[in-house]
Formats: structure tokens, sequence, C-alpha cells
């Protein structure tokens, strides 16, 4: 299968998933990076695991699906409850973040998946070798939106 799609299917859905719950960025840009902390450490040790509970895919391979599950699980729970953006331009440039670093943390995972050959590899290799760019760009993004996220004192004003 085409990189290209690959990767543009998983920036939109991931798009939308962002969009439609209006949760900020921060929250979720900072669980992605934990996220791929776990993947890093634990995605080898797991896949053994789930494949002697029975599931056993080969295409793509139970490592890159148990790696990728382990990026997106800390983000995808935060999309359940958490700070919300309040207008439409917040909401979609947020999103977009969100997307865009979830797919260049799992550039690794889905490229072990994938055959790469002429145009995708080609495609593959670029993300590959801006990802490290890509992910300070969006873990910085993340952190400053949370310095920008309004919280609540507890207080109430009479």
């Amino acid at each position: 299968m085409n990189v290209a799609i690959v990767y543009g299917v998983t920036l939109l859905l991931l798009f939308g998933l962002a969009y439609f719950t209006k949760r900020r960025f921060g929250v979720l840009g900072l669980a992605l990076a934990a996220g791929a902390m776990l993947s890093s450490l634990w995605a080898q040790q797991l896949t053994p695991l789930v494949k002697s509970t029975g599931i056993d895919i080969a295409v793509p391979p139970l490592a890159t699906v148990v790696a990728v599950i382990l990026v997106l699980l800390p983000a995808v729970l935060l999309l359940t409850s958490g700070p919300t953006y309040h207008k439409k331009v917040e909401q979609v440039i947020g999103a977009l973040l969100f997307a865009t670093l979830a797919v260049a943390l799992l550039i690794e995972p889905l490229g072990s998946g994938l055959i790469l050959q002429g145009d995708s590899k080609q495609v593959y290799d670029w993300f590959f070798e801006n990802r490290v760019y890509l992910v300070t760009a969006g873990l910085i993004a993340a952190l400053v939106d949370l310095l920008f996220a309004k919280t609540s004192s507890g207080r109430t004003k009479h």
C-alpha cells in the first residue's frame, strides 16, 4: 500500500477525532509523547503476550499494530475528557497539530509494516529524515498550548 495514502488516512482520522471532540492539543500532544515512550519500552515485550492470546495477524505485522496502539492509546483515552477549545480557529489548528504529531510519532511503526519501494520509499524517507524536527516542533507547540490553557481556580466569583 502506498505510504502517502496510509499517512494521509491516518492524518485525516486523527484530525477528525481531535476536531470533533474539541480537545486541546497540549494535553493530547503530551499524551502522544507518553504513548511513544511506552511503545518504545513495551511493544517488543507485549507482542508475544498478545500473540499468545490467540490474536495473530500477518499484514500488518502484529508488532506494528501493538506499537501503533501503544502510541495512540493515551491520547485516545484523553479525547473523552480534559480542556477544550472554544473557538473554531483554535480547534482546527489544534486538531491539525495533533494529527501531524501523531503521524510523526507513527512514522517508524507504520513504516516497519509497509512494503516500501519507488515513490513510497521516497515519501517515507523524507518523513523519516525529518521526524526529529516534526516531533520537536510538535512537542514545543504542545507545551506552548498548555501555557495558554485557562484553568479554573476552583473559586467562583460573586
